[in-house]
């Protein structure tokens, strides 16, 4: 056996069933292996019961989270293209259609923390956990991807544009 307080009668297959919807829940968030060592040694001392309702506050928080990360990969792609100025000189650029699609995106994004936070808020006052996404805290993670992502891409800009044969900058007072 598991090692899990087992209240019988158990259906045969269940105890199996939840241990497995928990490991793939931690697999998407992607747990560092200590993480889902240490979780599973907390969690075995629950009852089948009390194992149900973990998993079903595991599952919510991932598929909230992946959901999120869904959302931040579409604001990335959207942000790749906008903050490329090239795009201003196209005949195709239009400044209120991308602004309408920067604010969907924004509310989607918008839409999506407040699920995310109820989910991470479940875990912690029903569990006391904290909620990880590739071994990051998540509540820390969200107050700061967005900005980092928009971070990476001007990054990247500068990268491009110095291999290009350098920057270019205009109105730049010369140096004494």
């Amino acid at each position: 056996s598991s090692g899990i307080n087992a209240e019988w009668p158990l259906r045969p297959g269940e105890l199996k069933l939840l241990e497995e919807r928990l490991m793939r829940a931690w697999s998407e968030l992607e747990l560092p292996e200590q993480d889902k060592i240490d979780l599973t040694i907390k969690y075995c001392k629950k009852s089948v019961e009390k194992l149900g309702k973990v998993v079903n506050l595991w599952e919510g928080v991932c598929k909230s989270i992946l959901t999120r990360e869904s959302v931040i990969a579409d604001i990335e792609a959207f942000e790749r293209h906008a903050s490329d100025s090239r795009r201003l000189f196209s005949k195709e650029f239009n400044c209120f259609v991308e602004e309408r699609q920067r604010s969907i995106l924004h509310a989607r994004l918008q839409k999506s923390d407040t699920r995310v936070k109820a989910c991470l808020t479940g875990i912690e006052e029903k569990l006391g956990d904290v909620v990880r996404h590739q071994g990051r805290d998540y509540r820390e993670k969200m107050s700061r991807d967005l900005t980092e992502m928009l971070y990476w891409l001007q990054q990247e800009r500068r990268s491009e544009a110095l291999q290009d044969g350098g920057m270019v900058m205009l109105d730049v007072p010369p140096t004494p």
